[in-house]
């Protein structure tokens, strides 16, 4: 079994702000309407580039999606759909993202679930990734499963140092794979200077016939491997802070603004 460790600062997200912009893209989900099949914004504006291909909008079963082809000769791709598992506002709302890829030597079907319980006030969010291979048993290596959980009601009074326990990860996740399983925990502490403490603890354990190798691979690479590790974390986090502090000074209702505007102009 291999084990990393690294500690980040992060450029906190207000808790107000986030709730805010929850329920303004959730407003702005609500307010559109169908119209044979095409999606309309709120002010009547044809939303391009996806269509209602089954069931009522934004109810269990609904199904759109993507559209190819010039206007007025589009299609839709049968090989990507997103669904609506649950839309609820005060309970749970889920959506499915589905994509093939219908290699005729190894097709692969990628499924994407996200969900978030109650955007009147979000207690947690969740997300699920499934890849599976019809190809046989030779592709099966491409596989794996993946799942991540987020604490929201924790996670700020943990950065804020307020938590009753401080080492409980709020943010936990999974991926497995025929011959690996990854465990990752992300824990958040205050920094000095208002910021997240944040330490990210992953754990890669062998399956299979590769789980004796785990250890060979640790004991010659493992310096490498957790330096590259840290690396990756370091340059994810002068990512973060170098766009989140202007995102979150910008308001709910701009944000929607210039969401909107980035779907129209595709």
């Amino acid at each position: 079994m291999a084990r990393f460790r690294h500690t980040v600062t992060l450029a906190p997200v207000p808790r107000r702000w986030f709730e805010s912009c929850v329920a303004a893209l959730y407003d702005l989900a609500d307010g559109t309407d169908v119209e044979e099949a095409r999606l309309l914004l709120p002010d009547g504006r044809p939303l391009p580039g996806l269509v209602l291909a089954e069931g009522r909008h934004l109810r269990p079963g609904a199904r759109y999606r993507p559209v190819n082809g010039r206007r007025g000769h589009e299609e839709p791709d049968p090989d990507q759909c997103l669904t609506v598992l649950t839309w609820d506002r005060r309970g749970e709302t889920a959506l499915e993202v589905a994509t093939l890829d219908d290699a005729p030597d190894r097709p692969l079907r990628l499924v994407c679930a996200l969900g978030l319980t109650s955007a009147a006030r979000p207690r947690e969010a969740w997300l699920r990734a499934t890849l599976r291979s019809g190809g046989g048993k030779r592709t099966k290596y491409l596989e794996g499963f993946g799942r991540l959980r987020l604490d929201l009601g924790r996670w700020w009074p943990q950065a804020a140092g307020h938590a009753r326990r401080p080492s409980r990860a709020p943010l936990n996740g999974t991926l497995t794979h025929a011959l690996a399983r990854v465990t990752v925990t992300v824990v958040p502490h205050p920094a000095p200077d208002g910021g997240w403490r944040v330490t990210v603890r992953a754990r890669v354990s062998g399956r299979s016939f590769a789980r004796p190798l785990v250890p060979v691979a640790t004991a010659v690479l493992g310096r490498r491997a957790r330096r590259a590790f840290a690396e990756a974390l370091d340059r994810a986090a002068a990512s973060w802070n170098a766009q989140v502090p202007a995102l979150a000074g910008t308001d709910a209702e701009r944000w929607c603004a210039e969401l909107t505007d980035a779907l129209l102009s595709q």
